[in-house]
């Protein structure tokens, strides 16, 4: 497939008035196709400049053991290969790729992103299916300016979202694992259509809608809204020959289920508005939007052109008009989920405080530049003792489940992944990272996290010792450095702070041991008040 040329002025360094910070560029590599935009700034808002869409029926290559096939793995990365030279041009930071529901199942995702990262070179995110449908609420929010409360479904090809809000909030989402093209494989694979066919996939799609619909029905919504392809095709079918095109009713779409009945086989479809590529795959579509409407009792869904790619853009748009930290979506989650487990706020201020000064102690040895870095380590300081109310013996494991089966916007899967698991080694056994696949993230750095992460919570847990909190920070802070040589960690304690704490000298001998796991050798250094301000 050709690469695409962008716009001529994206391409002159020269040109101060439209350089290549200007422009932001998305790829939403779905289940049934990989969607490109290209998008310029023009003051605070986006001006779409290019879209690019590529049919690489990635999902079609999943087989029941949830491994992607080789020809599968080839149609996505020869795509990738082909996008790498049409993005060239522009600034990697401003180029965000996010994967969906088939690479988030697929076991051998490491095979593909492999191959990928030889002819593409940007990072691509997995990302759960709660934050898929997070950005596609905050892409058709953009697009569509209404006051009153909106429920906005997307059907993809491997999964379903279904997201409840107003304006900019977000109410309430679900994301079911349900899509056009895996119930096609089950029901509609020989490409016969038949009234049994149906009847079985709206049954199956209905039993998936299920787990979710009082939960919605509570919210309630004055507005119902279709995006992407599945609803894109339906509402071309259902207004073809219309001057003006209007929302759809149940009505209508069993209508449409009607008319496809009509024929024997998808290939012989030949209904106005529907395009070729789409045959195969219109009849699981119609089944699904049935499902919903009925289960649901939506009378008429509209349709909306933006989803999860213009969703992502305008996030970066965002982060870059209000700075990164003042809307960082991972910043307000974690608040969001310490504030709901009540986690003392003094005791997070004093690790951190320690742990930012020891950052720029490692800072040049360790590497530890990338943001991300720094974020989980506060992220994970902010949110380690989130399962202290439910067992105070064995906290860690308890907050990182918590941290593993949460819904945490603005995380993609590894980032969610390696933050549970600093939660969850913050103290005692230390669990293998070798059980998760990296890609984006150095192991390497993970382990180091987790080592100045233990050694802080060590040092700042007889919390209550000298009365007053922010005096002990300040304390920590000046009598106990470290610094790296090779693989060792080696901390300078204060001697008299630590003779004032037995427990916490007898702990930092067993820590030696327990830091072998992550490869670090730590070693503890007594100074006097004299030696330590090195």
């Amino acid at each position: 497939m050709p690469a695409t040329e962008l716009p001529m002025k994206i391409k002159n360094n020269e040109n101060k008035a439209d350089t290549p910070q200007q422009y932001f560029a998305a790829l939403d590599m779905g289940s049934n196709s990989f969607h490109f935009v290209l998008a310029r700034q023009v003051g605070e808002e986006l001006q779409i400049m290019h879209s690019e869409k590529y049919r690489v029926k990635l999902a079609q290559g999943l087989n029941f053991d949830n491994e992607l096939s080789d020809e599968a793995i080839f149609r996505g990365v020869t795509t990738l290969g082909n996008l790498a030279s049409t993005a060239q041009h522009l600034n990697k930071e401003n180029f965000r790729i996010v994967a969906t529901h088939t690479l988030r199942q697929a076991k051998n995702i490491e095979t593909f992103l492999q191959a990928a990262a030889k002819v593409f070179p940007y990072d691509i995110e997995v990302i759960s299916g709660h934050e898929e449908a997070r950005l596609i609420y905050q892409g058709v929010a953009h697009h569509s300016e209404n006051s009153t409360q909106q429920l906005v479904i997307d059907i993809g090809g491997g999964s379903t979202e279904c997201i409840i809000g107003k304006q900019q909030n977000i109410m309430t989402l679900a994301s079911l694992n349900i899509g056009c093209v895996s119930l096609s494989q089950e029901y509609f694979s020989t490409g016969i259509i038949s009234e049994s066919n149906f009847k079985q996939a709206i049954r199956k799609a209905k039993h998936e809608v299920d787990s979710f619909i009082k939960r919605f029905k509570k919210s309630s919504w004055q507005q119902a809204i279709g995006t992407s392809g599945t609803f894109k095709c339906i509402y071309k079918i259902v207004n073809a020959g219309q001057a003006l095109p209007q929302p759809f009713s149940l009505k209508q779409l069993k209508q449409l289920k009607k008319k496809l009945l009509e024929h024997q086989h998808c290939n012989e479809l030949k209904i106005a508005g529907l395009h070729e590529s789409r045959r195969e795959l219109i009849c699981a579509g119609v089944a699904i939007a049935i499902a919903l409407m009925e289960s649901l009792e939506i009378e008429e869904l509209d349709y909306c052109q933006y989803a999860l790619r213009e969703g992502v853009l305008y996030e970066q748009l965002e982060n870059l008009l209000h700075g990164q930290l003042a809307n960082n979506i991972r910043w307000r989650s974690v608040d969001n989920l310490a504030q709901r487990f009540n986690v003392d706020q003094a005791q997070v201020h004093n690790v951190q405080e320690l742990l930012k000064t020891w950052l720029q102690q490692v800072d040049k040895k360790w590497q530890l530049q990338e943001p991300i870095y720094a974020e989980l380590l506060m992220f994970a300081v902010q949110l380690h003792e989130l399962g202290i109310d439910i067992n105070p013996s064995g906290y860690q494991k308890h907050g990182q489940y918590i941290l593993t089966h949460s819904d945490l916007p603005g995380f993609n899967q590894e980032q969610q992944q390696a933050l549970a698991w600093l939660v969850g080694n913050q103290r005692k056994k230390i669990s293998s990272l070798n059980e998760y696949q990296w890609y984006l993230l150095k192991s390497d750095s993970l382990k180091q996290l987790c080592a100045l992460l233990r050694l802080a919570t060590l040092l700042c847990q007889q919390r209550q010792s000298d009365g007053q909190l922010p005096a002990e920070t300040s304390s920590i802070v000046n009598i106990a450095k470290v610094d790296v040589i090779g693989s060792n960690l080696i901390v300078h304690i204060d001697q008299q702070w630590l003779l004032k704490r037995p427990i916490v000298d007898t702990e930092l001998f067993y820590e030696q041991a327990a830091m072998l796991a992550l490869g670090i050798d730590l070693e503890t250094v007594i100074d006097d008040d004299s030696e330590i301000g090195y």
